[in-house]
């Protein structure tokens, strides 16, 4: 193996691990977690995770044994913001959307493999689903924003992803063969339901945004407590998570 072909590896592997910790329900992995879920021996994952701790782009707290985000990585974001903020430009859609439906609304982005959620705003209905935070990370396909970005890629696209979060999905009591089903699913309905794989007892609907080429670059969801989320109520939904989605995609081709 070449110096450029390992230096090239380590940075992948680097930045895999980087993408573990984001997504970590706990916001806390160990050392052990990281190296089974990155399939990595544990003393290569010791020394790649001690350097990114050196870099600031991961922290341990004293006493504690696991990992987390660091400062670097927050710096590094704030330069990097897209000249045109795909969350200021659908913040009133998605504020509509929370009215008109009562329900908690959420945009997310497409981030490699992954999902990053990038805005909630809560409704008026008493019981508030916060099945996310800003700046959650899932892997791409879990959950109705999940799922639509997912679906609405390309059948050689849709595949390598699948196979890359493979080994992630058991988090969510889900198997490649049990994704690729729901992804058939969604583009046969042309839209993503979600029934308690994201969050128990939480049923959520989901539509990707699609930029001028027709390639999706992001997905809005609304979830609900399970029993709320009747037929009828569905299609109510359904009807206003269109209207935001065709509200965003005009306004971002202005």
């Amino acid at each position: 193996m070449t110096n450029s072909t390992s230096a090239a590896q380590t940075v992948g592997r680097a930045v895999l691990l980087l993408r573990l910790v984001a997504s970590s329900q706990s916001r806390n992995l160990r050392l052990i977690d990281i190296a089974e879920m990155a399939s990595l021996d544990k003393s290569t994952a010791h020394r790649l995770l001690q350097r990114l701790v050196q870099e600031r782009m991961l922290v341990r707290d004293a006493g504690q044994r696991g990992y987390r985000l660091g400062p670097l990585l927050h710096e590094l974001g704030l330069a990097a913001l897209p000249e045109s903020n795909l969350r200021d430009v659908s913040e009133p859609a998605l504020r509509h959307l929370a009215q008109t439906t009562g329900d908690m609304a959420f945009l997310l982005i497409r981030s490699g493999f992954d999902t990053v959620c990038l805005n909630r705003i809560a409704g008026n209905f008493e019981i508030q689903t916060m099945t996310r935070n800003v700046g959650d990370r899932h892997p791409l396909g879990v959950g109705a924003g999940g799922l639509a970005l997912l679906a609405g890629l390309g059948d050689g696209e849709v595949n390598i992803v699948v196979r890359e979060i493979a080994a992630q999905l058991r988090r969510y009591h889900l198997t490649p063969e049990s994704l690729l089903e729901r992804v058939r699913q969604t583009r046969e309905r042309n839209f993503a339901l979600d029934e308690g794989t994201a969050a128990l007892d939480i049923t959520a609907l989901g539509k990707a945004i699609r930029d001028r080429t027709g390639t999706p670059m992001a997905a809005v969801f609304v979830a609900s407590i399970s029993n709320r989320m009747i037929e009828s109520r569905k299609r109510q939904v359904l009807k206003s998570l269109a209207e935001c989605v065709a509200t965003i995609e005009s306004a971002l081709s202005r």
